[in-house]
């Protein structure tokens, strides 16, 4: 079973993707509260997860591709092994949406998913990892 902290501000989606891991039987999910970055980072270094689920908003800048990464690079140094997968509603945050494909693209996170995926794609994408 992979350990997976999940770290969403959106209720609606945080509460959706925990719901989604628990039912797939091949996740341990972990929901992280916290929402400043280094909160996030203490708590990942006490999880110990094997993948970070993050979103990306713009609704602060701790949030944004550009705060995240900043975070992500200082959660490399204490777990280089976990895997940083961002989760992003494209419709609703179009820009955020191409800069965390081209984060990927780049290789500063793992993989990233749209609101839009089903939940059978997240699931096994996220097994894959």
């Amino acid at each position: 079973m992979k350990k997976i902290a999940v770290s969403m501000r959106n209720r609606f989606f945080a509460d959706s993707v925990m719901f989604m891991l628990e039912r797939a039987g091949d996740f341990r999910p972990v929901r992280i509260e916290e929402t400043a970055s280094d909160k996030i980072i203490l708590e990942c270094r006490a999880i110990n997860p094997e993948i970070l689920l993050l979103d990306v908003t713009p609704t602060s800048e701790e949030t944004m591709v550009s705060g995240r990464l900043k975070m992500i690079k200082n959660l490399r140094e204490i777990l280089p092994n976990c895997k940083i997968a961002f989760f992003c509603d494209e419709v609703a945050h179009h820009e955020q949406a191409h800069e965390t494909m081209r984060a990927k693209q780049e290789g500063f996170i793992d993989t990233f998913f749209y609101a839009s995926v089903t939940g059978e794609y997240f699931s096994a994408a996220l097994n894959a990892m």
